[in-house]
């Protein structure tokens, strides 16, 4: 019997062990998702780009006053927003910088937060939808994404989903929620186009009990530390 060298042996079990080439390049599902989403909202390079922006919109309440305007300064380098709230006869505004927060109320006072307010507006910053589409496509290594048995792309971040979102054929965002959220709001077409970034038109609480359209967006605009600022006195009506 003719006998067989043992690195020869050891060359062919390699060979069988070795994967194919074809499965190793094959991404997972959640990042083929990712990739479709980001393309169809701008692109992966854009959206990785961003360090805040400025979206102001009109928003439709069941409650008075029945429409009302938002503007959202959202910074995405550090947990800082500020949200101002108008309308006839209203002038809102609440402010999160850090640990340093505060509100303008109804009455034209400026108190901290309350903790129950700040708990949940920090959740929201964590969920943010814009923020969380930027931080899927700059590759934030505390993200994990993963495919719902409905077939929703889902962000985790630690232990627990942070966001999610329904993509049609196109891999555009029609649906999507934060945190438990599995209702979450809808959105119309992502054809608002600022600077290559894609925002949606409108979005919506699915029983349409709040609507929102937006009407203008800013992207990477210079945050002024003073636009975060506490008002040394209340607010002069």
């Amino acid at each position: 019997m003719r006998r067989v060298r043992l690195p020869a042996l050891l060359l062919l079990a390699c060979a069988f062990l070795a994967p194919s080439p074809s499965f190793a390049a094959t991404p997972p599902e959640s990042e083929v998702l990712a990739d479709r989403m980001l393309d169809a909202v701008g692109g992966r390079a854009r959206w990785a780009a961003l360090r805040n922006t400025v979206n102001d919109s009109l928003q439709f309440r069941l409650e008075e006053p029945f429409v009302v305007r938002s503007v959202i300064r959202m910074d995405f380098t550090q947990p800082r927003f500020r949200i101002d709230t108008t309308a006839p006869g209203l002038v809102l505004a609440r402010v999160v910088d850090g640990e340093r927060h505060w509100r303008l109320s109804r009455a034209g006072s400026v108190t901290d937060l309350p903790a129950d307010i700040l708990a949940d507006d920090r959740r929201w910053y964590a969920g943010h939808v814009y923020r969380t589409i930027h931080r899927v496509a700059a590759r934030d290594p505390a993200l994990r994404l993963a495919v719902s048995a409905s077939g929703r792309l889902e962000v985790h971040e630690g232990p627990a989903r942070i966001a999610w979102f329904a993509l049609d054929a196109r891999g555009e965002p029609y649906a999507f929620g934060a945190h438990d959220d599995d209702v979450g709001s809808i959105s119309g077409p992502w054809n608002f186009v600022r600077d290559g970034i894609r925002h949606p038109a409108w979005v919506a609480r699915p029983d349409g009990t709040w609507r929102a359209a937006v009407q203008a967006l800013e992207v990477n605009v210079k945050l002024e530390d003073a636009d975060f600022a506490r008002p040394a006195a209340p607010a002069v009506r």
